[in-house]
């Protein structure tokens, strides 16, 4: 392993082990679950793309490796730390770091103005969030959502296309069984 991934595990960790319902999980994704929700982006069209809770920046190195060289990309994330670490990292012109919540996204867009979104990709612990956070950021979502835009999300558990029902009407599930632990990617449509 590189010694800047090694150092982004540490930093993971450790934040996980100081507040686990803020990070989620106790390792960052995994190649194969990156790979799966950006398996269902398209990038030569896409030139919106958020990303909700990006932690040290695994998902979202990979988004700036495929991302138009025109692309707008804003990423939310609630931990401070995780912000200083990202922008100490990333230096992109199309990468704009937000310490705020995702269910702020409208008015976030408005600031950089952007009518809409192509992408949202999100690693937020949708299960530690309060309900009424989790539907403002739903809400949010398809409402910042062109005509064919995607919300890609993962959850470890199989009955999440419940509930989502309630704010998209297509919705797609993936299996990721390479993942530490196994998850499912959500692709939602309006």
């Amino acid at each position: 392993m590189v010694e800047h991934e090694i150092k982004e595990r540490l930093i993971f960790l450790r934040t996980f082990l100081k507040n686990p319902k803020e990070v989620g999980s106790i390792t960052p994704s995994s190649r194969f679950l990156q790979e799966s929700m950006l398996r269902h982006v398209d990038f030569r069209k896409a030139r919106h793309i958020v990303e909700y809770g990006a932690g040290t920046g695994i998902l979202t190195r990979e988004i700036l490796k495929h991302a138009r060289p025109d692309a707008r990309i804003l990423c939310f994330e609630t931990n401070r730390k995780f912000c200083r670490y990202l922008k100490n990292h990333f230096n992109d012109m199309r990468l704009t770091i937000i310490n705020d919540s995702a269910e702020n996204i409208s008015q976030h867009l408005h600031r950089h103005n952007m009518l809409s979104i192509d992408y949202a990709l999100s690693s937020l612990p949708f299960s530690n969030l309060a309900e009424s956070e989790k539907a403002r950021i739903m809400q949010g979502t398809r409402a910042a959502l062109a005509r064919s835009g995607s919300f890609i999300l993962y959850k470890y558990t199989v009955n999440f296309r419940q509930y989502l029902k309630y704010y998209f009407r297509r919705i797609s599930r993936i299996f990721v069984p390479l993942n530490l632990p196994p998850t499912f990617v959500y692709i939602c449509q309006k």
